[in-house]
């Protein structure tokens, strides 16, 4: 009878992991890709096709960081050139996006990039190619993304989450998908290159130490203030500040859409697999509880000696019910508009990644941390699109136990 209760709950929350998948692939949809690959009338790979191209201008040479009279440019493909110095030193090669993403279009029309990368495989410079759009908006958002795809591999860079830029929506997202094909497409030729996390090595192991860390206290210490106030910590330093790993549903969202390398999103793909497995072992909502570097640091704020509001039973179920309703009218955009992808972009995780965070993110994230002084954990039990996933994909339907581990919230209160 045991064996056959725990085959029951297993099934069951197998099941709620496939309905939350499925909610969020259909939410993909729109992007017109599922799992890298195009979907509906367009189901061709993006391949170069033979066209005839503009080479680089000397101003936008001059962009890439190369000067028109000290090379010269000599057709590589129907995508790229050769660079060399009139010497005959290679100096890399330049990419343009054009026939990689012929589709993609900003505000006014197509927005087709070019990629400086150098003999060593690395990303230069970046340079736009002419386009119709408003320059005031599409410079705005190209100075903005550029950079956080210089220094970096093609597959480091391929891997890159990069979030529109607030107030240049258009221009910002055509400039990410002619970019981000391109390098996928190119990533997957190279066979040569060694494989290795987007964040490092180094890196990797302290994100696995402190997700094992944390398994520990959350078992052998789950009591002790002082073991979880250190696990807290050290979510919000090492796997937020310093790592940038956090689940959202962009992030998931960008998965289903376009694919993932499982070398590159190692770190992320170790914090996934804590989500599955810890429930399955009966520590439910662990994620949000023990790993979460946002609901870390709201907790980490909720021990400050404040004054706390307080809420009845009532009122948390009434935050829960909002959440609920929260998650079910994001869902229904993401189903039926296809604009509605640009509300993630506002996910307060991504505050977390200071250098490439709009400021609209890292206001909101700001104003989450200053309520939590006051009301422990707010975003995560009134808004959280994220954990309302996780916890529509934990909760089975024999389970009729409301949310989320109250012993943690009892324990910082």
């Amino acid at each position: 009878m045991m064996n056959y209760k725990r085959i029951s709950r297993f099934t069951e929350q197998m099941l709620s992991l496939l309905v939350v998948f499925l909610l969020l692939t259909a939410a993909t949809l729109w992007t017109g890709r599922l799992f890298g690959h195009d979907i509906g009338a367009h189901n061709e790979p993006a391949t170069p096709t033979a066209s005839s191209l503009t080479a680089p201008s000397a101003q936008q040479l001059q962009q890439l960081g190369l000067d028109a009279k000290a090379v010269q440019l000599t057709p590589r493909d129907s995508a790229s050139w050769s660079v060399s110095t009139t010497n005959g030193l290679a100096k890399g090669i330049i990419i343009s996006t054009q026939p990689y993403a012929p589709d993609v279009k900003g505000f006014a029309g197509t927005t087709p990039i070019y990629i400086y990368v150098s003999e060593s495989g690395t990303i230069q410079q970046l340079a736009a190619a002419d386009n119709a759009e408003t320059a005031d908006f599409f410079q705005r958002a190209f100075q903005s993304l550029a950079p956080q795809w210089t220094n970096k591999s093609l597959k480091q860079a391929t891997a890159v989450q990069v979030d529109a830029v607030s107030g240049a929506t258009f221009s910002s997202k055509a400039i990410i998908a002619n970019v981000q094909q391109t390098l996928t497409t190119i990533s997957a030729q190279e066979h040569q290159q060694t494989a290795a996390p987007t964040i490092g090595w180094a890196r990797t192991l302290m994100v696995a130490l402190v997700l094992l860390i944390g398994i520990g206290v959350s078992v052998v210490l789950r009591g002790n203030k002082w073991a979880r106030t250190m696990v807290l910590i050290l979510n919000v330093v090492v796997l937020g500040f310093w790592c940038g790993q956090f689940l959202s549903l962009s992030l998931l969202r960008g998965w289903i859409s376009n694919g993932l390398d499982p070398i590159a999103y190692l770190p992320t793909l170790m914090v996934l697999a804590v989500v599955v497995v810890m429930p399955l072992c009966k520590r439910k909502h662990h994620y949000c509880s023990w790993v979460c570097p946002l609901g870390s640091l709201q907790t980490l704020a909720s021990m400050l000696p404040l004054p706390k509001v307080h809420c009845t039973p009532q009122v948390y179920r009434l935050m829960n019910r909002i959440r609920l309703y929260t998650f079910a009218l994001l869902m229904l955009l993401l189903w039926t508009l296809p604009w509605a992808g640009q509300v993630l972009d506002y996910e307060p995780f991504s505050a977390f990644l200071i250098q490439s965070a709009a400021p609209a993110v890292t206001i909101l994230a700001a104003v989450i941390v200053v309520a939590s002084c006051f009301v422990p954990n707010v975003w995560c039990k009134c808004f959280c699109p994220m954990g309302m996933t996780l916890t529509l994909a934990e909760d089975t339907l024999t389970d009729n136990k409301p949310m989320p581990d109250r012993k943690s919230t009892r324990l910082n209160s």
